[in-house]
């Protein structure tokens, strides 16, 4: 498994709109939403509403939220599309804030891998 964000492996607004999405796992600043493809790839797509904050720190945690998918693919389901939303914002913007609690998220789907 590579350690990169290939394109294959981005959702495009097509993607996830108009889908039936599974709500997988919640914590206090984000909630998963999965569902199956028909690829057979990891897919990942961030979204966080305008209300949040203002571009630099919307893209910021995007960015920090993408770095985590990039790095632990392997926690992601195999053959599923991931919707990250982003509810609020952490204390601080950095990876060792936010990783812990994307971790939790995702521990949450390991135990619960049904997604159809």
């Amino acid at each position: 498994m590579t350690r990169t964000l290939t394109k294959q492996e981005r959702l495009k607004k097509g993607d996830f709109r108009g889908v039936k999405w599974t709500k997988c796992s919640e914590t206090a600043h984000f909630v998963l939403f999965a569902t199956v493809n028909e690829c057979g790839i990891r897919r990942f797509a961030v979204t966080i509403r305008k209300k949040t904050g203002v571009a630099v720190v919307r893209n910021r945690v995007k960015r920090i939220v993408k770095e985590f998918f990039r790095l632990h693919k392997g926690l992601f389901i195999e053959g599923s599309n991931n919707l990250i939303r982003v509810k609020g914002l952490p204390n601080k913007l950095s990876m060792n804030v936010m990783a812990p609690e994307l971790e939790t998220l995702l521990s949450a789907v390991s135990a619960h891998t049904s997604i159809r």
